[in-house]
């Protein structure tokens, strides 16, 4: 009896591990940087990002699987599916969805984020959060509105919205050029008047609106407003800052460009620039047979990407085989010295516009104005290749330097490398020529120096000018990546990015400002201290003053 018993409860024990398990793996998929687009462009999907080594993530785990298996069904009923990305691999993937701690649990219905879940992880809390969002995105797609008013911007005016009209607005794919304010900023009260002359000026072209950042902070929060007036122009799902002068004419140029395709032709001989070119590129490759309906979704990705990438069009075969691709239409992206192909259909507009949302950020990016917080601002350590673009040596430089982020990503996710300071070494790119005082002055490199690696940590004001034997590092993958190395192993001396002269002055100011800190934080205090110390000012006068007399008197007698 004991026997049949303890055979039965290992047999159950096996059963249910084996439906945790193999069926688990099912119900929640894993993906990669290479199909995470496609698996969430349609229906809605629960994305659970996580790292191996988290122990929250770890906790999780079974619950997660135990979630998936037992909402198994909702994928069949409702286009509901459960998913799950490894960041320590596919940090990229976890970098565009901004996910900035472990677990992250985020919904994307159609392959737009619609919510980042914040509750309980229990699996019962979990569960009614699955079975609601089902019943709510699946009630989304039976009910299509057909009441959409299609006319843009009638009366020339702007518009304000809030919590109540925002997402309705901004959801039904027209051109919306949004201003986030504050009424109190200068800035905003100075282009009031501008702004609502180009709302007459976009009157039937672009929507214009704005929003109140302080009566709407959920709002501004989920775009990332971080300064006032912040300028976005939305258009099916996407934003695009503006970053140029705030006057009438920029703003209109902005605004309409993206109203319009900016699919730019090319030849062979434009190809060979692309290739050559720091940015990344997308090229539409077609013939005469292409059906107009898949250009008509790359047409419309130029306008929800308008000035974030380039999208090139060929309908040459030279350039097709000089790009290696057999078959037209396709899409493909060039950046990092390397080709990318979209692998789905092409008349899927979702999965287009997911998968060029995916790939359009470069493994080494260029810095520049409206890119330097992200990339030498954030925290952590980030190699520089500083080049002058107009010397020979700064191609082959280049490439060095993105072949050695390539390598470093590839050893950081089978494990080979470790975390400085907790966090992946980044890499970048630097024109000199335009940002010739920085490197002057916070790295001590000339110009004539040039191509360079350094390594920099702008938050703690502190880079590596050499490798471990005193000298600039090598430029070629082999050094570079050793030089990386002995960054992780703390091999290398690091240098102050601050000159004697500002390092004096920031002393001075901290103990300056940690007195007027006091102060204010103890002003009693403050003024018994500062009463005794004139009392003994004054006995000290006093003192002075009584020990002169008696002698000045013994002389005139």
């Amino acid at each position: 009896m004991f026997l049949r018993n303890a055979l039965s409860a290992v047999l159950t024990i096996a059963a249910c591990a084996s439906f945790y398990g193999v069926e688990a793996s099912e119900a929640s998929k894993s993906l990669t940087g290479s199909d995470f687009a496609s698996a969430i462009a349609k229906g809605t999907t629960f994305v659970k990002f996580y790292s191996p080594q988290c122990p929250h993530c770890q906790v999780l785990a079974p619950t997660w699987e135990q979630l998936a298996v037992d909402h198994l069904g909702l994928a069949q009923t409702k286009n509901f599916k459960f998913a799950e990305v490894n960041c320590l691999i596919e940090g990229d993937v976890c970098e565009d969805n901004d996910v900035r701690g472990y677990p992250s649990l985020q919904l994307f219905k159609d392959g737009k984020n619609v919510q980042v879940y914040k509750g309980s992880r229990s699996i019962e809390e979990l569960g009614d959060f699955v079975e609601t969002k089902a019943d709510e995105y699946y009630s989304k797609n039976q009910n299509v509105r057909s009441d959409i008013n299609s006319d843009i911007n009638p009366l020339g005016q702007v518009i304000v919205l809030d919590s109540k009209n925002y997402e309705s607005s901004l959801k039904d794919g027209q051109p919306w050029l949004v201003e986030y304010y504050a009424p109190w900023c200068g800035h905003c009260k100075a282009l009031a008047p501008v702004y609502e002359e180009l709302a007459m000026a976009l009157k039937g072209k672009v929507n214009v609106a704005k929003v109140d950042c302080p009566a709407n902070e959920v709002i501004c929060r989920s775009q990332k407003v971080r300064g006032y007036p912040t300028i976005k122009l939305h258009q099916h799902g996407q934003a695009t800052d503006f970053n140029k002068q705030r006057t009438l004419e920029s703003l209109s140029a902005f605004a309409l460009g993206a109203t319009e395709p900016s699919i730019k032709p090319i030849d062979l001989g434009d190809l060979q620039d692309i290739k050559s070119s720091p940015d990344v590129a997308f090229i539409y490759l077609y013939d005469d047979n292409t059906s107009k309906d898949i250009t008509s979704v790359i047409e419309k990705q130029s306008q929800i990407f308008y000035e974030q990438v380039a999208i090139h069009s060929a309908a040459d075969p030279v350039i097709a085989r000089q790009l290696s691709v057999t078959k037209v239409p396709a899409l493909a992206v060039l950046k990092d010295e390397r080709q990318y192909e979209f692998s789905g259909s092409l008349s899927d507009a979702r999965a287009v516009q997911s998968w060029i949302e995916l790939v359009r950020s470069p493994l080494v990016p260029l810095v520049t104005s409206s890119n330097t917080a992200a990339v030498l601002n954030s925290p952590g350590w980030v190699v520089l290749g500083i080049f002058d673009p107009s010397k020979p040596s700064t191609a082959a430089a280049r490439r060095a330097l993105i072949e050695t982020a390539h390598a470093y990503k590839k050893q950081l996710s089978s494990g080979e490398r470790s975390l400085l300071d907790g966090r992946p070494v980044r890499f970048a790119m630097l024109d000199a020529t335009k940002w010739t005082n920085y490197i002057r002055n916070a790295l001590n490199i000339e110009l004539l120096n040039l191509p360079v690696f350094v390594a920099v940590n702008s938050q703690n004001e502190v880079f590596y000018p050499h490798g471990t034997d005193g000298r600039r590092v090598p430029l070629d993958e082999v050094a570079l990546l050793q030089y990386v190395a002995d960054m992780e192993a703390g091999r290398l001396e690091e240098q102050s990015m601050l000159s004697y002269v500002q390092k004096t002055f920031r002393r001075v100011t901290e103990r300056v400002s940690s007195v007027f800190g006091f102060v204010g934080d103890h002003p009693y205090v403050t003024m018994i201290l500062g009463t005794a110390l004139m009392y003994g000012i004054i006995r000290k006068i006093g003192g002075s003053g009584s020990e002169s007399r008696p002698e000045g008197l013994a002389k005139a007698d």
